[in-house]
């Protein structure tokens, strides 16, 4: 069938679908037939709005070759938004209320493109995503000892990406990376927002070339995951805002005068333009990453593999002791105290938790080799993969010796766990699962966080102590469980339909 006819044909479906009072995702429930009624041509894709049978108003949205949606001769910002409320049904009429908040909202165009997005979507995880941001989007104030936004900040995102850039039909890109960067523009001050504004629309250009790249070399493509994958793999921040100088939970011996979490109120302190810098792997480092995971042979169609070889070579190549070929281990409780700091961009920090993807990167290029602790070297590997393209988050895993009280008692572990298109899984590499089985005794007692993005705002910087873990809503617990279980379960695979729960849900 030519493409002309195939539009012909779609034309048809879907006027007879608004003639049978089914819209959108209302062919999944059985509801009254909302007043948004939508028509495809073969060449635009008209929107309108009927308050009452004898008039209706329009606006026409151009279909490209290339699949993006261009919104022409736009009509009033009142006007989209009344798309929305007209509709009716969830989660249009809270989509309404929620954009009418976020200040500043005088591109009509910006919003035409989120309204189209919202009510033209035939994929429910577009719908889904809404409902996240709904749902997450607005901070609690109770956590911040500042005012902070009372609108929908991840909302906010979302405009600003709308106003400089195109979005596709059913475009969940566009959405995870507006969901996990609302956070930063809620902790932030002015300069952190105008970043967030910038480094949004820079990150969804970069992420679209890295999809043709994948789609030139036969790889999977990223723009064709589900939405938990592409969530994860739009945050720019390993576990930032546990481990570092800008940490949120913090061991009151390692404060400094960086720190950003409050100890007396337990709320957290303005981030600053530093901090936000200083604890998100820039679009930069991605595009010089990219180009050195092509060039050391890293990057294949294998998922797996790919994460197999960056593994190998950091953290496992000529490994003696603390120190490997490529990788100079060291951490915060076994290091001399007049050789556990390090000077970086002018600030005294811990070398066994330095969390600073940028400055990692760049050491690494210039001596083939990483440093620091186990935080370190997952949240390189976090943005090699992300790189190319690769979805992942990670594990924080603390194992208590048997008979043991003190929380001193335990040892640590962090690393990446990722999601294979293959399977439809999520895998972690072996030689970091087995990490502390030879010599851990059997019967110790394991505790496994796996690493949240910040979808739901509302206390997700929150933390307590639990046993030897200070754990916070960063994480899903994994509670009382061992070592040989944790490397079963992510060498076979965890279901992402569980990781959507964990990741963007519990």
């Amino acid at each position: 069938m030519s493409s002309r006819g195939r539009w012909k044909l779609l034309a048809v479906l879907i006027v007879a679908s608004a003639l049978l009072g089914v819209v959108g995702w209302q062919q999944f429930t059985p509801k009254p037939a909302p007043p948004t009624t939508i028509m495809v041509a073969p060449t635009v894709t008209t929107v309108s709005a009927t308050k009452t049978s004898a008039t209706a108003s329009q606006t026409t949205v151009t279909r490209q070759e290339t699949e993006w949606i261009r919104i022409q001769e736009a009509k009033p910002v009142s006007y989209y938004l009344s798309l929305l409320e007209s509709n009716g049904t969830a989660p249009y009429g809270q989509l309404y209320w929620e954009l009418r908040k976020v200040p500043d909202l005088t591109n009509a165009t910006a919003v035409a493109k989120i309204v189209y997005l919202a009510l033209n979507a035939t994929n429910p995880e577009v719908k889904e995503a809404f409902e996240l941001m709904i749902r997450g989007g607005t901070p609690d104030p109770r956590d911040f000892t500042y005012p902070v936004p009372k609108y929908n900040t991840e909302l906010q995102v979302l405009y600003w990406l709308a106003c400089h850039n195109e979005f596709k039909e059913d475009d969940t890109l566009v959405l995870s990376i507006a969901i996990v960067h609302g956070l930063w523009v809620t902790m932030g001050d002015e300069q952190v927002r105008q970043a967030v504004r910038k480094d949004t629309s820079d990150l969804l250009d970069f992420l679209r070339q890295t999809n043709e790249l994948q789609k030139e070399r036969g790889y999977y493509q990223l723009e064709d995951y589900l939405l938990e994958a592409k969530v994860s793999l739009s945050n720019r921040s390993y576990l930032t805002l546990l481990m570092g100088p800008y940490a949120l939970f913090r061991d009151p011996t390692f404060l400094t005068e960086y720190q950003v979490l409050d100890i007396q109120t337990g709320r957290i302190k303005v981030f600053p333009l530093t901090g936000y810098r200083w604890g998100t792997v820039s679009v930069d480092t991605l595009k010089a990453m990219q180009k050195e995971m092509a060039s050391k042979g890293w990057i294949t169609r294998d998922v797996g593999e790919t994460i197999s070889r960056v593994e190998n070579y950091l953290y496992f190549s000529g490994r003696s002791g603390r120190k490997g070929e490529h990788w100079y281990y060291v951490a915060d409780f076994s290091t001399p105290e007049k050789s556990r700091f390090i000077e970086i961009d002018g600030l005294n920090v811990s070398i066994g938790n330095i969390n600073n993807v940028n400055w990692q990167f760049s050491y690494f290029l210039k001596n083939d080799q990483g440093i620091g602790g186990c935080t370190d070297e997952a949240a390189l590997v976090d943005g090699l993969a992300k790189s190319w393209g690769i979805a992942t988050t990670g594990h924080f895993r603390m194992n208590k010796l048997p008979g043991t009280t003190r929380r001193t008692e335990f040892t640590a572990h962090t690393y990446v766990t990722y999601f294979d298109p293959v399977t439809r899984s999520w895998k972690a590499f072996g030689k970091q699962l087995t990490i502390d089985v030879g010599w851990m005794p059997k019967d110790s007692i394991v505790f496994l966080g796996v690493l949240k993005p910040p979808v739901k705002q509302t206390g997700y910087i929150r933390g307590w102590n639990e046993d030897v873990f200070f754990v916070g809503n960063l994480f899903y617990m994994i509670r009382n469980t061992s070592l040989s279980e944790i490397a079963d379960t992510w060498t076979n695979g965890v279901a992402t339909s569980q990781m959507k729960q964990w990741l963007l849900y519990i």
